[in-house]
């Protein structure tokens, strides 16, 4: 799998990169959703470049290509300021509207009540993370697409889908949490922290803000029936038995960045 990743990179940059991947279990089949991803939309027309934790793009004439996978306990954005060793990233652009996305790896965000959560594979705008940069921080909200991936043979159960569910409650923000909210009018549906810049509008409920987004659990082993059950209602799609050249893997690569093509202008 960490060769699939390396060509991916390779595809992406148009040269040779370097990979410094963190350790743990999981972590590179967080990177080939990540870069399967990515390449996908590369062929679909879109811009797609490596990026460096700085926010400075990795050219394939640079004598530095790394592309540094976060280890260590999960965190925010860190600012930019501390230079390009930390966690990088992948940028998007649509060709035809010119709107600018980061595929984010393992990024804690901060949800309503105050609690961080990770999301293993978050899409956001670009300009969240480049005003995140500025000083480092937490987003606060909901990504736009939200990848949960387990590496683990056993499967899924339904506490595991419950647990996924719950953290993209406590990071929904809905249109009528605007007076609760520390940032100005109209609510959005995920901040960079000091508020400056309008991405997508917040929905009126739940379910539409579920629907609004692209939310998964990928799994290299399946599911248990009553966590299979829960996920038409609360729009989590589960992707099982995720493994190197499965046509599952093909599915779930195929299916998120088709959503962003059609649902992120």
């Amino acid at each position: 799998m960490i060769n699939d990743v390396r060509a991916a990179l390779n595809a992406i940059l148009g040269s040779v990169a370097t990979l410094r991947n963190a350790n743990g279990a999981g972590r590179i089949f967080e990177l080939f959703i990540m870069t399967g991803v990515a390449l996908r939309l590369q062929g679909q027309g879109f811009d797609v470049w490596l990026q460096r934790s700085d926010g400075t793009r990795i050219n394939p004439t640079d004598n530095d290509q790394r592309f540094v996978q976060r280890g260590g306990a999960p965190t925010g954005v860190p600012p930019a300021a501390l230079g390009a060793e930390n966690a990088s990233v992948i940028g998007l652009r649509r060709l035809t509207s010119g709107s600018e996305w980061e595929i984010w790896n393992g990024i804690q965000l901060e949800g309503r009540s105050g609690a961080t959560h990770e999301i293993d594979v978050a899409v956001v705008p670009r300009e969240v993370g480049a005003e995140l940069r500025i000083s480092g921080g937490l987003p606060f909200g909901r990504p736009r697409v939200a990848i949960e991936c387990k590496d683990v043979g056993q499967p899924g159960s339904v506490d595991e889908m419950r647990a996924f569910v719950a953290r993209l409650y406590d990071l929904t923000v809905l249109q009528w949490h605007q007076p609760y909210l520390p940032f100005p009018p109209p609510p959005q549906a995920i901040y960079p922290g000091i508020f400056s810049n309008s991405f997508y509008s917040a929905r009126d409920t739940y379910w539409n803000e579920n629907r609004n987004s692209f939310n998964a659990i990928a799994r290299r082993s399946g599911f248990v029936a009553g966590a299979a059950a829960m996920t038409n209602y609360y729009a989590v799609e589960p992707h099982s038995y995720i493994t190197l050249g499965s046509s599952e893997a093909t599915a779930l690569m195929d299916a998120v960045s088709q959503w962003i093509v059609t649902e992120c202008p």
